[in-house]
């Protein structure tokens, strides 16, 4: 660790996550040789990427490069439909669906990694439900001393309350007519796959941040603003300092160490805990330990006339969270996008279908302290 302020011994990591700088580092990731498959740590400046995007990399960098027939009507290039009807073009097909939904899956990076466990049985769940108890099946041992002809103290899971939960299927679709290949020279399939990409890592960081910044928090979960400090940075600063504290004292014990917050809040807060902050005496106050940041400020997506909105935090409003131990990540399936034949009857020369299976077990209660910061 390398020296800091003479006032700080030591200066600690801070990992901040924020939708444009992850969205270069995924940009940065497909474009160099190494990188990160979803779910999996790789030090310090490793982003949570979605499983596609994984399987598309190139093993020197990008994304497989795949040269696809024009949709136009021109006799020696294939149209989608064609390609449909045969084998050899069904896989051709696919393999360009694939390529192009994670350059849409890379136009908005998953944020919510460093929060939730990722649970993906290779079988899924049977049954479409998921049994977890109150304390997640967590293994419970102690190493004790070993005497001569004494028995091993052997582990238990710790008991509680069971919690059954449902996997939800998730879907969207597309269909493309006679008329958009004929006349619309806008139009490509490019369009669709990359839309499908940007809509599900939408709807992922909604799914499992949405429950964190919608709950209604009982007193214990909540720490006012603290303004007996001399300035702005200064009373930030103590607020997380109480609400730390909080976290640590609660029973059971929910020690904080992910903030969620806006962007909107991004400059006071890392003023607050990113800088030395001195008290009145000229002191710098202790560091508090939060080890990732992350701004979420939500997702507009305009279908139609519809806008369709993901909720992200509020501004002056920060979550401290408890991480992975009590917030879990279920997947039956991930995304899967396939391609229908044509229906004549209206026109339609294709539909193409997305959807994944997957649920989210988040007790915030034990997980979460709410923290005003204005």
């Amino acid at each position: 660790m390398r020296q800091a302020h003479p006032n700080f011994h030591y200066e600690p990591f801070w990992k901040t996550l924020h939708k444009d700088t992850q969205k270069q580092l995924v940009g940065e990731m497909i474009d160099k040789k190494g990188g990160l498959r979803a779910g999996v740590p790789l030090g310090s400046n490793a982003v949570l990427i979605n499983e596609l995007i994984g399987e598309m990399k190139h093993e020197e960098g990008g994304l497989n490069y795949f040269q696809f027939p024009g949709q136009r009507r021109d006799p020696d290039k294939a149209i989608v439909r064609e390609m449909i009807d045969t084998a050899q073009g069904q896989m051709a097909l696919l393999e360009k669906v694939r390529i192009d939904v994670a350059f849409g899956l890379a136009d908005i990076p998953l944020l919510y990694g460093p929060v939730y466990q990722r649970i993906a049985p290779a079988g899924g769940f049977p049954g479409g439900l998921f049994q977890i108890d109150e304390y997640l099946l967590q293994a419970n041992v102690i190493f004790a001393q070993k005497f001569e002809g004494s028995e091993v103290e052997f582990g238990t899971l710790a008991k509680g309350s069971p919690a059954i939960g449902s996997i939800a299927t998730y879907a969207a679709g597309f269909e493309w007519t006679e008329d958009m290949i004929e006349f619309d020279r806008t139009w490509s399939i490019e369009l669709n796959n990359q839309a499908f990409g940007r809509a599900y890592n939408a709807l992922l960081n909604h799914l499992h941040l949405s429950p964190i910044t919608g709950y209604t928090y009982p007193g214990g979960n909540t720490t006012a603003f603290v303004t007996t400090g001399a300035s702005r940075a200064e009373n930030i600063h103590l607020t997380l300092q109480a609400a730390y504290r909080a976290s640590v004292l609660a029973t059971p014990r929910r020690t904080g160490t992910v903030l969620l917050a806006s962007e909107a809040d991004r400059f006071d807060i890392e003023q607050a805990i990113l800088t030395p902050v001195f008290d009145a005496n000229g002191n710098a106050y202790p560091n508090v330990p939060i080890t990732t940041i992350i701004y979420y400020d939500g997702e507009e997506i305009d279908v139609g006339s519809d806008a369709n909105i993901y909720p992200g935090v509020t501004q002056g409003t920060a979550y401290l969270i408890f991480p992975q131990r009590k917030l879990k990540e279920l997947v039956h399936h991930d995304l899967r996008v396939d391609i229908g034949s044509a229906d004549i009857s209206r026109l339609v020369e294709g539909q193409q279908v997305g959807r994944a299976r997957r649920g989210v077990f988040a007790n915030i209660t034990e997980s979460v302290q709410k923290v005003a910061i204005q």
